[in-house]
């Protein structure tokens, strides 16, 4: 039986309301739809499934440490004082969480997916099993490989800025449409084009769009992070450094004063 649709009728970074058709394809048995913001040039899944968490059995999965997830740690320990309050939105497993257990710091993790956050939770993880709606202010905010896969990504990021406290952290990763590595049909095919997961496709300028409707300002990750075990990521970074956006989204944002 077919997923419940919930069809978007405004772009969802600028709110136009006149779209381009770019993609039509077939994932699982299911057609989706991809266009283009006419106006803003964003390309988003036109109709998405009404739930787009990750509901998976919590006997068929465990832990899926990354070297993103050890970057992040590194960022946030760099820019944080002991004490600090970091949450995470849409954390999955809660693997940052997990890394910072030992950490003078306290985080969060917000996700509504169980299997994913009943896991975690099971590890010792704190995490709350809803949505984060900005109820609770904090140090650093993390959104990580959230922004693709939800309805309304702008609305979370400007939630996520307006629960930081002054000099606060904001950490976004996301894949980016214009990834080099997606000159390969069969890497487009896996990792880029790939509904029902994926519904948001983010260019470097609708990142900076995000960030500027809630009034911050993006930084590439660069070097910052890395460590000389993260040495296959220096290609990226150089490129971040030299201003160019070609692999996935690696950025963060300090609020003012």
């Amino acid at each position: 039986m077919p997923s419940p649709r919930s069809p978007r009728s405004h772009c969802p970074i600028c709110k136009g309301t006149r779209f381009d058709p770019k993609l039509g394809l077939t994932r699982s048995g299911e057609s989706f739809e991809i266009v283009t913001c006419s106006d803003c040039g964003f390309i988003f899944v036109v109709d998405p499934e009404a739930d787009t968490a990750n509901h998976i059995d919590i006997e068929k999965i465990g832990w899926a440490f990354r070297p993103r997830h050890h970057q992040i740690r590194r960022l946030l320990l760099s820019h944080l004082a002991a004490g600090s309050r970091i949450i995470e939105i849409g954390c999955g497993r809660g693997e940052v969480g997990y890394l910072m257990r030992n950490d003078p710091v306290e985080y969060i993790g917000y996700e509504p997916a169980r299997g994913l956050s009943d896991f975690g939770i099971r590890a010792g993880v704190p995490i709350t099993q809803t949505t984060f709606e900005g109820n609770q202010r904090a140090d650093a905010l993390v959104i990580d490989n959230v922004l693709e896969h939800v309805a309304h990504p702008a609305e979370m990021l400007e939630i996520a800025a307006g629960a930081l406290n002054p000099g606060g952290i904001l950490i976004v990763i996301t894949p980016n449409v214009n990834d080099i590595r997606a000159l390969s049909p069969s890497w487009r095919k896996r990792h880029l084009w790939v509904p029902p997961d994926h519904i948001n496709f983010f260019s470097a300028a609708d990142i900076a769009a995000m960030f500027a409707r809630a009034g911050m300002s993006p930084r590439r990750f660069k070097f910052a992070p890395l460590s000389l075990q993260d040495f296959k990521f220096y290609v990226r970074a150089l490129a971040e450094t030299a201003g160019l956006s070609i692999f996935g989204h690696n950025v963060y944002a300090v609020k003012g004063h």
